[in-house]
């Protein structure tokens, strides 16, 4: 068979095709040491994946607050009357309600709402009613609220868009998000003027840097 094989192939072919050939593919220890790489590189992303994620959950719990008050702010302009946003969970979940102070054919008590259940499993709100100093003196936002200080609480907004001068002192001038699962996640601040002006900030995020910081 030898022979055939050079006469059909050549002599230095017909040797190369009768030559037993390795075959390929990864041997067991290499195989291990590709699953002892990805597990070590797993493990290393997995805390940033996690503060990543409830960092997130803060936004999206932040975000909702500021566009609930938003809102408020924006159906007593339309409607000409007091709205008012409420944070409804007196363990500092976020959930909350728009509706009018005074009810009637077209003023309901209920605008929007929005349920804990609806996400942001983690995330944690607290308030404050205490007036904010203006100018702002170092460090006013350094302090946490604690998840649920202050709640049940609102913020009413009349015709003009403002916080009415009866309300000051009682209505939400500030809410904290926080986060029960993680507390190093990134911590955010949502400021109602008395003018009515709907603000959220980073207080690790310097004003002077960023049109995200809180001063």
């Amino acid at each position: 068979m030898g022979h055939g094989a050079d006469f059909v192939l050549g002599h230095q072919k017909g040797r190369d095709m009768l030559k037993p050939r390795r075959q390929g593919g990864v041997t067991l220890v290499e195989l291990m040491v590709g699953i002892a790489v990805v597990a070590i590189v797993l493990a290393m992303g997995a805390p940033s994946f996690a503060l990543w994620l409830q960092n997130a959950q803060n936004r999206v719990a932040a975000e909702s607050i500021q566009s609930g008050m938003q809102l408020a702010r924006a159906e007593a302009v339309k409607r000409n009357t007091a709205v008012r946003f409420t944070l409804t969970d007196p363990t500092g979940l976020v959930a909350w309600s728009v509706g009018c102070v005074t009810v009637g054919d077209d003023c309901p008590a209920s605008i929007q709402r929005r349920e804990a259940a609806e996400g942001s499993a983690n995330a944690r709100v607290g308030v404050s009613t205490q007036a904010i100093p203006s100018p702002l003196p170092a460090g006013q936002f350094n302090s946490a609220l604690a998840a649920g200080a202050g709640l049940s609480a609102g913020v009413s907004f009349d015709g003009m868009g403002r916080v009415p001068a009866a309300n000051i002192g009682t209505d939400i001038t500030r809410a904290d998000v926080t986060n029960a699962a993680l507390p190093s996640a990134r911590r955010l601040v949502i400021v109602v003027g008395t003018g009515g002006q709907v603000r959220m900030c980073d207080p690790a995020v310097a004003l002077s840097a960023s049109p995200q910081g809180c001063m």
